[in-house]
């Protein structure tokens, strides 16, 4: 294998991370598409937090089938963990992910634990930096910025307390890193970070303040950098990503055509079909129902014909365009 390609092969970004809290509640399966959904909410969730998924599409990343696809979603939603509606048309089949189920259920018990044996120098406080950086981030770009890193975050940092001691090190490690970025490091720095190493890693701390860093670089008119960045830090606030939340917007907006134009191709496939003789029509149902193992649409079909053939007007393209 050329070392190029074997590099690519080891990226981090061909791997998936799962926590290993919410596998231990909700098991390995169902752990790993709450992960693959969170991650498809991130950009193209609405202003409402709805976003659609494919079975094809989760089953390409997961490689989980439609049966059990359907079970994990349904103990999911019976978990109050994910929300599911359809609408569209065609009709397509849309998801809310409800993220403070989830801290009750994966979180709430592990939380309550660590306050009963709370026995170290370093007594646990709400970490207001990123706790009110996220809550900034989440209104200004229309609640996509919770997502699965969050939950990660939350598990990781909360497993144990450190003792100012183990700060230490990471201290002198963030104090580097201020020196780096011609950053003053009073004495009201140093609280605040101990504060913080209270309940986050190093690293997540190391790349969250180097992100507000890039921003205020790349923002125009800011004429000192340390200056906004510290008033940030006592503060408990950040910086805005405006150029990440327009292409995000770009993104929707590219994605909104595509369900466009996949709707008209659906309605001109459609027509095809509807011209064909009765009997064909309904050859190509019968192998469309039997093929993708959804015969429980005809009951559907029984009560609402509409609402049926909105739901087989996409296998009756795919099928159409295969047949040529």
């Amino acid at each position: 294998m050329q070392e190029k390609t074997f590099k690519q092969l080891l990226m981090s970004s061909n791997y998936y991370t799962l926590n290993k809290h919410v596998v231990k509640t909700l098991g390995i399966e169902p752990a790993f598409l709450l992960t693959i959904l969170i991650e498809a909410s991130d950009g193209l969730a609405d202003e409402e937090g709805w976003f659609y998924q494919t079975i094809e599409k989760i089953g390409e990343l997961t490689g989980i089938g439609r049966h059990k696809q359907d079970k994990i979603i349904k103990d999911l939603i019976e978990s109050k963990i994910l929300e599911q509606k359809n609408k569209g048309v065609p009709c397509k089949r849309y998801f809310k992910i409800n993220y403070e189920m989830i801290e009750n259920l994966v979180f709430q018990k592990q939380q309550t634990s660590l306050s009963q044996n709370d026995k170290l120098d370093c007594k646990k406080e709400t970490n207001l930096f990123v706790k009110n950086s996220q809550t900034s981030l989440s209104q200004n770009d229309n609640n996509k910025e919770h997502n699965i890193n969050n939950i990660n975050k939350e598990s990781n940092h909360k497993e144990h307390n450190k003792s100012y001691d183990d700060c230490s090190d990471d201290l002198k490690a963030i104090k580097k890193w201020f020196k780096e970025n011609q950053i003053d490091f009073s004495k009201k720095h140093e609280n605040k970070i101990i504060e913080l190493l209270k309940n986050n890693s190093l690293g997540y701390l190391l790349k969250l303040f180097q992100e507000q860093i890039d921003i205020l670089k790349n923002k125009p008119g800011v004429k000192n950098i340390a200056a906004i960045f510290s008033n940030h830090l006592f503060k408990g606030t950040a910086e805005i990503n405006l150029k990440e939340i327009e292409n995000r917007e770009i993104e929707q907006e590219n994605l909104k055509k595509e369900e466009k134009k996949e709707s008209e191709r659906n309605e001109k496939f459609l027509k095809i079909f509807w011209e064909l003789p009765l009997e064909e029509q309904e050859k190509i149902e019968n192998e469309i129902l039997k093929n993708n193992n959804i015969n429980h649409f005809l009951e559907l079909k029984k009560n609402s014909t509409v609402m049926y053939y909105r739901l087989i007007t996409p296998f009756i393209s795919k099928y159409i365009q295969e047949k040529n």
